[in-house]
């Protein structure tokens, strides 16, 4: 009881400061303003199959609608957001890829409102093999 004692009373009051401190900061980034800026992001296409390739009319870049409070929005930069599309099912041909927010890293504190478009075409095409030399 009375290690207790001694551990909670100790310094009694720098304890009850440093929690003033803490709590009237929390309070200042609680109180800050949300904000809401729009980035175009360029997007990653991950898991292309190996004799596929992407044709060159696929987008390059997704506009991400995102939400935060102030300071960090203006310190935000597109670099610090990323855009992955998983191509790991896709087959040849056309394949429509469905955008979600969810396909997007934003850092913590932020979330994604809107991306747009919400869809779109990639064609993915053969790649040729090469050949293997002929057996004499």
């Amino acid at each position: 009881m009375r290690f207790l004692k001694r551990v909670f009373l100790h310094n009694l009051g720098l304890k009850l400061l440093a929690l003033a401190i803490s709590f009237s900061l929390w309070a200042l980034y609680a109180a800050e303003p949300m904000a809401q800026f729009g980035f175009d992001v360029p997007i990653a296409f991950v898991n292309v199959p190996r004799n596929l390739a992407i044709a060159d009319d696929a987008p390059r870049a997704v506009h991400l609608l995102i939400q935060g409070h102030a300071a960090l929005m203006r310190r935000l930069t597109p670099a610090d957001l990323a855009f992955t599309v998983d191509l790991s099912r896709a087959g040849a041909g056309e394949t429509l890829v469905q955008m979600s927010p969810q396909m997007a890293a934003v850092p913590y504190g932020t979330s994604v409102l809107r991306v747009a478009p919400q869809q779109f075409r990639v064609s993915l095409v053969v790649t040729p093999t090469p050949s293997s030399p002929a057996a004499p």
